[in-house]
């Protein structure tokens, strides 16, 4: 059986130049560029027809690849000839940074990392707003500047134990009617401030309210006007300015009443102002995200591939 002859056997076979065996890194070099290669020709077959190119061209035809400007499918070409160590250069190749780009072919874009949200306060299902706040029709407020004679006090007097009564019995329109007789005879702003109370029993703390600040306007002192119109605004949510009129009423006159809404307010303030302090640190972690975005959309403006969206969101 023969075999083949070996370049120390075979003294013409010395004068050939040696065949260049490829190292595992320049195979995986060689894999890199011609997957990029391969992806540019993709985007752009029509480069296969370029005169740098004829040699891959052949390749694939010979493959029996139909290849774009070639003449029929699968039709064979001469084999290409054994690449041999006489020249290291690949100068006859055209750079991939030359070859042009696809037209069409979008850039992919970078992915933006969003904002952190910032913490939001819980809603607080037993606050009263809208029509739900206020009577159907407002409470007759008399006319505070009035003197009351004897009689007045007489029947004032009268009528305010009924309201008391009704209100101990949870009979909220009786007591309605006989503060408004005890408002319309004696006008004071410890009526008003009474009649607040039943308001904020009746779960209408803007009728409440109304009182307070009749009460205010006759008495700038009155603790029990402050505390009415604290309480009537923790029912409406409004928590920091309740804190200030219960504050202020529990100065001027101190009660145990009061105290458990102060309570209250003081655990919501605490948290309103830890949640504060957290948005804070949020905020500032989101500053260079939103500047990154910002500058990212004027480039792509100034490219003339920007559409009018926003660079980053409010802070």
């Amino acid at each position: 059986v023969g075999r083949s002859s070996t370049r120390e056997e075979n003294p013409s076979l010395r004068s050939l130049p040696r065949i260049k065996q490829p190292t595992m890194a320049d195979i995986q070099a060689a894999v890199k560029a011609l997957k990029s290669a391969v992806d540019v020709l993709k985007a752009n077959p029509d480069m296969l027809n370029l005169p740098q190119m004829a040699f891959f061209k052949e390749y694939l035809v010979s493959l029996g690849a139909t290849v774009p400007g070639a003449k029929g499918k699968g039709k064979a070409t001469p084999a290409a000839k054994p690449v041999v160590e006489d020249s290291d250069s690949d100068d006859d190749l055209p750079d991939l940074e030359e070859i042009p780009k696809a037209q069409g072919a979008p850039e992919p874009e970078e992915e933006v990392e969003p904002d952190e949200e910032e913490e939001v306060e819980a809603e607080n299902t037993n606050v009263i707003k809208g029509p739900d706040a206020d009577l159907p029709k407002p409470q007759e407020m008399g006319d505070p500047s009035k003197e009351a004679s004897d009689d007045d006090y007489e029947k004032s007097a009268e009528a305010k134990a009924k309201a008391m009564e009704a209100m101990g019995e949870g009979k909220w329109d009786v007591a309605q009617t006989e503060w408004a007789k005890v408002i319309t005879m004696t006008p004071s702003a410890m009526n008003y401030a009474n009649r607040g109370n039943l308001f904020l029993k009746m779960k209408k703390p803007v009728a409440a309210m109304r009182d307070a600040e009749a009460a205010l306007a006759m008495n700038p002192d009155s603790a029990k006007a402050y505390k009415v119109r604290g309480k009537a605004r923790v029912m409406m949510g409004d928590w920091v300015q309740a804190a200030k009129d219960i504050g202020q009423g529990q100065n001027i006159d101190y009660d145990e009443d009061t105290r458990d809404v102060a309570k209250e307010v003081e655990k919501w303030l605490e948290e309103k102002h830890a949640r504060d302090r957290r948005n804070v640190v949020i905020k500032e972690r989101n500053a260079p995200r939103r500047q990154d975005r910002l500058k990212k959309q004027r480039a792509k403006e100034a490219s003339g591939g920007g559409g009018g969206g926003g660079g980053g969101g409010g802070g």
